[in-house]
């Protein structure tokens, strides 16, 4: 996950496990920031680097006239996907509120991307992770969809794709109307394509060394993708929708602040674009059972199963997406037919 903070615990002989991309700083110490291009992409300049506070993996999105950011929340006690409003000049956000899926707040859901369906509807795609109770051993990585009307209230379609260690989905619609989708496994560095004729099933294509991915399509149509590097965010282009890709700008961030991760771009005009991010805020630390709904619950685990799954993890999805897991959060929801 973007924001995922990882610290594997001993407790007589009982290991522990959260994903790990920083031991240390949860979301409740990342900042988004916003910058703004004129030049396509080429070059942006911060425009506000404390956009929103305590928030992480920001996914913006332009629906119905209004620039929409959907973040994971960092506070402790709110930790699930909010949305704001960000203004035309986005240097401001107004906060909308958390969003439901089937009517109910998921705390363990992150991980945000979002597309515009043909229907005119907006398609969320995220990653459902363990953070509110702790988990004994690994378990499979799925991502899920997701549809709505308003923005806010969801409706869950189901899992689409597991994969080992796979977090952070980006989704973008290419101009043959497939769906391209790009996750990334942190541990392993690595970006793992797949491509979609309806949107249900998505297969492999390719695969790529890389950070933490947001896939856009060029003013030519081809994909793009951007993700974070030491020397700052670098920009690739696909020829042949997403098989394989070749960098064309190293750093595009003037100003690129260490620790900075997690893009997400909205086109403005033809030259405009913004960006959205988030960097680290400076000497702060997350507490191993900052988001636990239980903060004794690792000592409880002694002697003790991890019981049944409420986040429908440890059950394989089959190939079309119905996996027969417990709802809310979309495993045994089968997606409807087009």
């Amino acid at each position: 996950m973007r924001f995922i903070f990882g610290i594997v615990l001993f407790i007589l002989n009982v290991e522990i496990t959260f994903a790990k991309i920083n031991p240390k700083t949860g979301p409740n110490c990342h900042i988004v920031n916003s910058a703004i291009s004129k030049n396509d992409g080429k070059k942006y300049k911060i425009i506000n680097n404390s956009l929103l506070n305590a928030a992480s993996v920001p996914e913006a999105i332009v629906f119905k006239n209004k620039t929409l950011l959907y973040y994971v929340n960092g506070d402790f006690d709110q930790h699930s996907i909010f949305v704001s409003e960000v203004s035309k000049d986005g240097k401001s956000a107004s906060i909308i509120g958390p969003i439901k899926l089937n009517g109910e707040i998921i705390k363990d859901a992150v991980d945000p991307d979002l597309i515009i369906t043909s229907e005119g509807k907006l398609r969320l795609f995220y990653y459902v992770g363990l953070f509110t109770k702790p988990v004994m051993g690994k378990k499979p990585n799925k991502i899920y969809s997701a549809v709505s009307e308003d923005g806010v209230n969801f409706r869950i379609e189901g899992p689409v794709v597991s994969l080992d260690g796979g977090t952070d989905p980006t989704v973008v619609q290419l101009t043959n109307g497939s769906l391209l989708l790009a996750i990334p496994q942190a541990e392993k560095l690595n970006i793992q394509f797949y491509n979609s004729v309806d949107g249900k099933v998505f297969s492999k294509i390719s695969s790529l060394k890389g950070g933490i991915p947001e896939l856009a399509l060029n003013n030519e149509g081809n994909p793009e993708l951007l993700f974070q590097e030491a020397e700052g965010f670098v920009r690739y282009t696909s020829l042949n929708s997403g098989k394989s890709w070749e960098k064309t700008n190293k750093n595009v961030l003037a100003g690129y602040p260490i620790g900075a991760a997690s893009p997400t771009v909205i086109r403005v005009t033809k030259k405009e674009r913004k960006m959205f991010f988030f960097k680290i805020k400076d000497n702060c630390t997350t507490p191993p059972t900052a988001y636990l709904e239980d903060k004794d619950a690792l000592k409880k685990l002694v002697e003790r199963s991890r019981g049944k799954p409420p986040l429908g993890d440890g059950v394989k999805p089959p190939a079309r997406g119905n996996a027969t897991g417990k709802p809310p959060l979309g495993d045994g929801v089968k997606l409807r037919k087009k």
